[in-house]
């Protein structure tokens, strides 16, 4: 746990964790609460909430959100306004109720910010359980697992914009679990709200703006992991009718849910949807003249756009910099140090020959930047690879200096790079080039998004059961599936090339070495269960659907198989002496005609 000493951080009130303060980061540690007003007044920017899923926390891998806290930092957001809590104690999952346990927990951590910062609107940036869990929150529900009531004063006043990263707001399917099944209570009403011109995105573009002040609409942006294991059990559960909605290839299973989170070309395409109600009127600092070459000498000013107070000084910065590569990582040194302070309209001279980096600050402004090449030969690295359209298989981008002096390293992360002008893609990505030549000199590093095509035909969503009557599979993969997935858990299948495969990126079968069973020239016109254990009870169904304790019961006689060409899928409950249950499915494939 990381936040001022002075926040009041709020208890955990229910699921895991309950009892204990809230953990995660936020904020400034080393500063206090007048300090971080300061810096949400002298930024101008929303302060963003982070919001991890289900078995995660806001600092701790595999589910963190620490990658969200490193681009939000690279675009200029400062510790004071990016915060993140922990609602499942150390990432433990709550799997039946994980929205009414911990909903008041979220609801407390969003408003004792507010408070802290005094601000009225914030922005979200949500990942799995978070998306809806903030969404509960705007809705108004009541920290009570049953019934489901929408009874708590509503927060949608408190979104500016919502990105929902990998959310599921309908639900995980029919066959899912408490408050994951879709069309059950919780996710009925999750999405019945009638204010704000109603529909999945209230008080969205269009719709009656929120009560209280600042009066604004709300800015939605839902980011899917096709065929991540969210996705592939309910195909469009992270959409919403309103939204901005993009769908995302970084992989199947926890693979692309992992990955949504943590790429740079999903932030990259929600950023510029950030601040949409900033805190204070936008103001910006402007360099004259731009970045580019000039001659020693040269005075660079700084002027103000839309500001509130003239009296403010501007802090002008200026650092000569070298850089050189040191085992993966671009190491910058400041050669030389110039800043100027003075009303706006000051200016600084820079005389040194070299690469200078110029920033230009003043409260409640936009900080202005510029690179300036004094005296020197600019370095620069264009990318030649278009990125016009989505790629199929792979993809070899390619960067060229403005110097064969030059080396050219790339990056898929903006951290780690390596040194080549060229890298080979196979999923969506944002890749990163700069070039520095022998003294020193790096070019702005450029950077450019590609997307692969979603390379499947088709998708259908079901039970291992649903996809062998529906003829998607055999009896093969019918047992690979089910010893994947188990009987009942819904799965997607992606149609690719005429075959039906779980990962469109890697059409193969789930699990290779499935046993095969004996080929059968006709279907059989009986079955009967050989293998039950004496005392046990056995209750089944000839249409693949659960076995109830009204299903009928086998006694011993021989169980007629329905004849037809359509296949069939015998499902079993066995109730053991023990009151131990254990379900199995047998799937008869259709009738194959006499030769």
């Amino acid at each position: 746990m990381t936040y001022p000493e002075d926040f009041p951080v709020p208890t955990d009130s229910g699921g895991p964790g309950a009892g204990s303060l809230l953990g995660g980061f936020g904020g400034n540690p080393q500063t206090d609460r007048a300090a971080h007003r300061v810096v949400v007044a002298e930024r101008g920017l929303a302060p963003v909430l982070l919001v991890h899923g289900n078995g995660g926390a806001a600092d701790v891998r595999p589910w963190d959100l620490l990658d969200q806290r490193r681009f939000l930092r690279a675009a200029g957001y400062a510790d004071e306004i990016i915060w993140a809590p922990s609602y499942l104690g150390p990432g433990t999952v709550d799997l039946q109720t994980p929205h009414t346990d911990n909903v008041d927990d979220l609801r407390d951590f969003l408003e004792a910010v507010c408070r802290y910062l005094d601000v009225a609107v914030v922005d979200v940036i949500a990942h799995s359980l978070g998306c809806t869990l903030t969404y509960a929150v705007a809705r108004g529900l009541r920290r009570q697992n049953a019934p489901i009531v929408w009874d708590q004063p509503p927060r949608w006043r408190r979104l500016g914009t919502f990105v929902a990263l990998a959310g599921a707001f309908h639900g995980l399917s029919a066959g899912s679990i408490g408050e994951w099944r879709t069309g059950g209570g919780f996710m009925t009403e999750l999405l019945a709200e009638t204010a704000g011109g109603g529909g999945e995105t209230p008080f969205g573009a269009g719709d009656p703006p929120t009560d209280g002040a600042p009066p604004h609409t709300i800015t939605y942006f839902c980011a899917t992991a096709a065929g991540d294991f969210v996705d592939a059990q309910n195909p469009g559960t992270g959409r919403l009718a309103g939204a901005v909605n993009r769908s995302y290839n970084l992989g199947s299973g926890t693979q692309g849910h992992q990955a949504i989170k943590e790429s740079q070309a999903v932030f990259d395409d929600f950023r510029p949807l950030l601040n949409s109600v900033p805190p204070v009127p936008p103001a910006a600092v402007m360099l004259q003249p731009p970045s580019g070459a000039q001659s020693p000498g040269v005075r660079i000013t700084a002027t103000i756009t839309g500001r509130s107070d003239p009296a403010a000084p501007i802090v002008l910065t200026a650092e000569r910099v070298s850089t050189a590569f040191v085992n993966g990582y671009l190491v910058p040194t400041v050669e030389q140090t110039v800043t100027v302070t003075g009303p706006d309209g000051a200016g600084i001279t820079l005389d040194e020959a070299g690469g200078w980096e110029v920033t230009a600050t003043a409260t409640g402004a936009t900080p202005g930047r510029g690179t300036y090449w004094v005296g020197v030969e600019p370095v620069a690295v264009t990318i030649v690879t278009d990125n016009a359209d989505p790629f199929d298989d792979s993809l070899l981008v390619t960067a060229l200096p403005s110097s064969v002096a030059a080396t050219v390293y790339h990056s898929l992360d903006g951290q780690r790079w390596s040194v080549g002008a060229s890298v080979v893609l196979d999923r969506d990505a944002v890749v990163s080039f700069v070039a520095i030549d022998p003294d020193g000199l790096a070019s702005p590093v450029a950077t450019r998004s590609f997307t692969k095509r979603i390379p499947w035909d088709d998708q259908a969503s079901g039970t291992v059961i649903d996809h062998f009557v529906a003829g998607r599979i055999d009896v093969d993969e019918f047992l690979a599936y089910s010893s994947q997935f188990g009987f009942f858990t819904a799965f997607t299948l992606y149609l690719v090339a005429g075959d039906w495969v779980l990962d469109p990126a890697r059409p193969a079968p789930a699990v290779s070495g499935a046993p095969r069973p004996p080929a059968a020239a006709q279907r059989p016109t009986q079955i009967t269960f050989d293998d039950v254990a004496p005392g046990s009870q056995v209750r089944y169904t000839l249409d693949g659907s659960v076995p109830t304790d009204t299903s009928p019961e086998w006694t011993g006689i021989p169980v007629a198989v329905p004849p037809g060409p359509v296949p069939v899928v015998v499902a079993r409950r066995t109730t053991a002496a023990d009151g131990r249950v254990h379900y199995t499915a047998l799937p008869i494939p259709g009738s194959i005609p006499d030769a």
